[in-house]
């Protein structure tokens, strides 16, 4: 058994990087050669997702879409580590502190069950999620992460 394994600080900030500044049309047809360009392996392309390997095994990252269009591109930057949940919190700590530094202030910190911390771009989000066992990566164009953000104030309004 090797052990529990993140994205060390250089190879989070080249990925975050390479996201951030990626030309891609977000259909789901081209997911493939986005695949290829970053090294994924795709697992499996379904009507409104395809499922990925991104290095930290089977399903690891997605890229979830609706009538062709992706809107959301996730992948793990940590093993999964049900066990140990020190090993998660203290790799998004980290991975925070070190995206910061390269990519500047956060432009949202949002704290809660699955805490998160965003940087905007004048077209998409890069956000950096901690899992109870995983951190992920994420990038979501700005418009639809404004109708996520809408639907989960909806949802936190009905639980209240």
């Amino acid at each position: 058994m090797t052990g529990w394994r993140a994205l060390d600080d250089a190879e989070i900030v080249e990925l975050a990087l390479r996201l951030r500044s990626m030309q891609w049309s977000w259909r789901l047809v081209d997911v493939p050669d986005l695949a290829a360009e970053f090294g994924w392996h795709v697992e499996r392309i379904g009507p409104h997702a395809v499922r990925l390997d991104v290095g930290f095994g089977l399903a690891s990252g997605r890229v979830d879409g609706w009538d062709g269009q992706a809107h959301h591109i996730e992948q793990s930057v940590t093993d999964s580590d049900s066990d140990e949940a020190d090993n998660v919190w203290d790799a998004f700590v980290r991975m925070t502190r070190v995206l910061t530094g390269s990519l500047g202030v956060p432009t949202a910190r949002i704290p809660g069950e699955y805490p998160q911390v965003r940087w905007a771009g004048p077209q998409q989000t890069l956000t950096l999620r901690a899992f109870p066992s995983v951190v992920d990566l994420e990038l979501v164009p700005n418009e639809q992460l404004a109708l996520d953000d809408e639907g989960d104030a909806l949802a936190e309004a009905e639980r209240s």
